[in-house]
């Protein structure tokens, strides 16, 4: 059963990504309800790895591909690119995440589109930009983050190596979020204006913007800023620590003195050396040496009910997947869902999304490749059996040609 009242239901989509950043994005518009079209090459979306069908073991399809149908066209051919634009006619957004130049070369263009639905909207998630120096750069996830300064940030600076941004594809999430974003934004402008519109994203911008504030005090004269590590820069008592059985965050207020008091560090609170933020930051490794020390006297749970539960100072423990799956929190906000696919049942993350008046209806699981494609061409287009009879042969001959090109 899919979602039947979204805010975006009746928004129809043509999804054209593939990966991450593409697919992610219009996951999001999926589970808001929107009518999710993947149109797919012959080959398949990357992520498939070559295998058509869905299984709880192709972990990647399934957690980006829920409430999508697929259809397979061949584009570059006669009868693909007509279904193609036939499905544009009846369509609100066509989405990509293709390199810049390539929506024009294969004529998915908002140019081009307009022509054929003038209140169409156009997304395309790029690497660097439509335009510009770079345009025609490849660019993946940990490509940009390496480009947009995001790596500079993420590492240890004790041994001064850089780490992929919490493991994982943070520049692929953030160009999905800001395409969905995007499209959002285009919608409700196309219902003032009553007119289509382009609006592109690019990772490269959506991680050099997520990084505003760490720009803002370099261009204020702060300086690089390096390895962040896992403290704060100016606080030494914001971030992660060791304790006697695992890990800690603490996030305490600016002033920090009842966290410092609290643990049974009281004396420090009359030392010149550590009686205010500003001496701490400045006799920062004495300082942390007496604290981490300290910390590892208590388990975790120890701490969080000391600072947390008694003092309402932020701090909560690190938790590991395990942990989160049967985390009380996080079963009331029904974020770890149980869904069905082909009579196997399995868990997945649900929608991020809620509102007052809730949602009806259940997401539907990552579907096969091209297992919409009759149903779409049939039910949308009025095409014929025969019509699409020979729209299947043209992507065979099309999917036989690109297998045989990749394995020269």
């Amino acid at each position: 059963m899919a979602i039947t009242n979204g805010p975006l239901s009746g928004i129809r989509v043509i999804d054209m990504s593939q990966a991450h950043a593409g697919p992610f994005g219009s996951m999001l518009l999926g589970d808001l309800g929107a009518e999710i079209i993947k149109l797919e090459p012959p080959t398949g979306d990357l992520i498939r790895f070559g295998d058509p069908n869905v299984t709880t073991f192709n972990y990647y399809v399934l957690s980006l591909n829920r409430n999508k149908k697929s259809i397979i066209l061949d584009i570059t051919s006669e009868l693909g690119k007509k279904a193609f634009y036939d499905i544009v006619k009846k369509s609100d957004v066509v989405y990509s995440n293709f390199r810049a130049g390539v929506p024009k070369r294969q004529g998915s263009d908002y140019e081009t589109l307009k022509k054929i639905n003038p209140d169409i909207i156009r997304c395309n998630i790029s690497g660097y930009g439509e335009t510009g120096p770079y345009e025609a750069y490849p660019a993946y996830d940990i490509i940009a983050c390496g480009h947009s300064g995001l790596l500079s940030i993420s590492g240890d600076p004790e041994t001064n190596k850089a780490v992929i941004p919490g493991g994982i594809a943070f520049a692929d999430m953030m160009g999905g979020i800001f395409g969905a974003l995007s499209i959002l934004s285009a919608l409700i402008s196309r219902d003032k204006d009553k007119t289509g519109v382009e609006a592109n994203v690019n990772l490269l911008d959506s991680l050099v913007f997520m990084q505003k504030v760490m720009f803002q005090h370099f261009f204020t004269g702060g300086g690089e800023p390096g390895f962040q590590g896992n403290r704060h820069t100016i606080l030494p008592t914001y971030g992660i620590f060791p304790t006697k059985d695992g890990n800690i965050t603490i996030a305490p207020p600016t002033n920090d003195n009842l966290l410092i008091d609290v643990m049974g560090l009281g004396w420090m609170l009359k030392d010149s050396k550590f009686d205010n933020v500003v001496s701490r930051v400045i006799n920062r490794p004495e300082f942390t040496e007496i604290f981490e020390k300290k910390m590892l006297e208590k388990t975790t749970n120890e701490w969080v009910k000391i600072f947390r539960d008694e003092n309402d100072i932020p701090s909560g423990p690190v938790l590991d997947y395990d942990d989160i799956a049967s985390d009380p929190q996080v079963a009331h906000n029904e974020m770890v869902k149980e869904m069905e696919l082909k009579g196997e049942k399995y868990k997945t993350i649900g929608s991020v999304f809620k509102f007052s008046d809730p949602v009806k209806g259940e997401a539907e699981p990552a579907p096969d490749l091209g297992q919409h494609t009759s149903e779409i061409l049939k039910n949308l287009l009025g095409y014929s059996d025969e019509i699409i009879e020979k729209i299947k042969i043209e992507s065979d001959a099309a999917k036989s040609k690109m297998k045989s090109y990749k394995e020269e």
